[in-house]
């Protein structure tokens, strides 16, 4: 069974305590403002960068609008899967990155605060609320001097900076997914026995979290940097590890691994092949016969019929 990352809340995947120096420094490296949100829109960290339009703005009557735009976004960002780059009702270019565990919403990086470059102006996003027009009055010197003192990004680089967040935000993601493996690993205290396989020496406890990740997890694609990273090791270490046990190639005892997967799926299910290749992390069903074959001698139709 492939072993999920359990969570219900943003904290679990970004910790605001120590992310927001890192929050900080990427809003004043790129230009942008940058919070971040729970899934009810609600702040976990502090505005990093919040320009001075924006603090005029949140301290005006217009301040429901920001929260409605921020939520909004976030809800659609969650539904694109996807940035949600939006026009907000002040007339500037926001972003919404969803950060999302198993398909739960979580929350959001929401950033931007920012002008669209005149020569793009054409490539600008709609506007997040349809039927909300202009809400801020630039006839005022203060709000006017703060809007022009505003960055003006190009929309490609708008669009380069909302793919970071996003990447940001998934390597969060698979860092708490690690955590949670180990987490695991470290309290299972029943060793991993494959295949009748027995442990040569100590090593057994430094490999073992990849072992049983391998076996727990049929449909992944398994690699050698990551399974390094499950045992808090380097990749170089964990080969080297790994071959002393006298287990094979990684690919190979993965292989392995997922053919007998497969052979069980062939004799309790009556699932077609693609279906079985799909369940063991093969997209390719002729690549997967191929590979089952190398292994038991007969393609996954001939060993069904035989079992």
């Amino acid at each position: 069974m492939k072993t999920q990352l359990q969570v219900y809340e943003i904290s679990q995947i970004v910790n605001p305590i120590s992310f927001q120096g890192v929050q900080d420094d990427i809003a004043l490296a790129t230009d942008l403002a940058i919070i971040t949100v729970d899934y009810k829109g609600q702040p976990i960290t502090n505005h990093s960068n919040c320009s001075d339009f924006c603090h005029l703005v949140r301290n005006s009557p217009s301040a429901v609008y920001c929260e409605s735009c921020d939520s909004h976004g976030g809800l659609e960002a969650a539904r694109l899967r996807k940035p949600c780059i939006y026009t907000c009702h002040a007339g500037l270019i926001d972003f919404a990155i969803p950060i999302l565990a198993n398909d739960l919403y979580l929350g959001a990086f929401m950033a931007g605060q920012v002008l669209l470059s005149p020569q793009d102006i054409d490539k600008g996003p709609r506007p997040i609320l349809h039927n909300v027009k202009q809400t801020i009055d630039m006839n005022q010197s203060d709000f006017r001097e703060a809007y022009n003192s505003l960055p003006v990004m190009k929309w490609e680089k708008i669009n380069r900076l909302a793919n970071m967040l996003l990447h940001l935000g998934n390597y969060c993601i698979k860092e708490a997914e690690l955590r949670e493996l180990r987490s695991c690993h470290a309290s299972n205290n029943e060793k991993l026995r494959t295949n009748n396989y027995k442990y040569k020496n100590s090593t057994e406890n430094i490999i073992e979290p990849a072992l049983i990740y391998i076996q727990e997890n049929p449909s992944e694609k398994i690699t050698l940097s990551k399974m390094a990273s499950l045992c808090n090791i380097s990749p170089s270490y964990f080969s080297k590890l790994f071959a002393n046990e006298g287990l094979g190639s990684l690919s190979n005892y993965a292989n392995k691994v997922k053919v007998n997967h497969a052979k069980e799926l062939l004799i309790t299910t009556d699932w077609p092949v693609i279906s079985i290749a799909e369940a063991v992390g093969f997209n390719d069903c002729g690549y997967f016969i191929k590979v089952f074959k190398s292994y038991t001698q007969q393609t996954p139709i001939e060993y069904r019929e035989d079992n």
